[in-house]
């Protein structure tokens, strides 16, 4: 049964014979603080379950100064026990910086992380059964 996410997301969406909780993430420019809101009301929903998930994060056009990406790997961190597998899509050179500041501050395997601004390659490695 599917429902949405607080971030509007179906959950679980289903791709290409697989599911995956997608977050919306993006369009927040410069608004750090619904940013900040949205994302503990996504993680309230996550942990709110014992189901481990494949998680695709959208984080186009939504600025990430310092702080507020350090929240966003805080925010990973604490999800990381219900993460499969996380996809993050932004424009290349956010994700560089997202990528740098996840291998630093979170615990997940490097292996069980995707760095893409193509969606749809984001969706199509969360539903495989490999970890490359």
């Amino acid at each position: 049964m599917s429902t949405t996410s607080p971030s509007g997301a179906l959950s679980p969406y289903y791709y290409k014979g697989g599911y995956f909780h997608g977050i919306h993430f993006g369009n927040y420019r410069d608004d750090a603080e619904a940013f900040r809101d949205m994302m503990a009301r996504e993680e309230a929903f996550i942990l709110s379950s014992s189901e481990r998930r494949r998680i695709l994060v959208d984080l186009y056009d939504t600025d990430l100064p310092v702080d507020v990406l350090a929240d966003f790997v805080e925010h990973i961190e604490r999800l990381r026990p219900r993460i499969v597998k996380l996809a993050v899509s932004a424009d290349r050179r956010t994700l560089n910086r997202i990528r740098r500041a996840l291998f630093r501050g979170c615990h997940l395997g490097r292996g069980q992380m995707c760095f893409t601004p193509d969606m749809e390659e984001g969706k199509t490695w969360l539903v495989s059964d490999g970890f490359s």
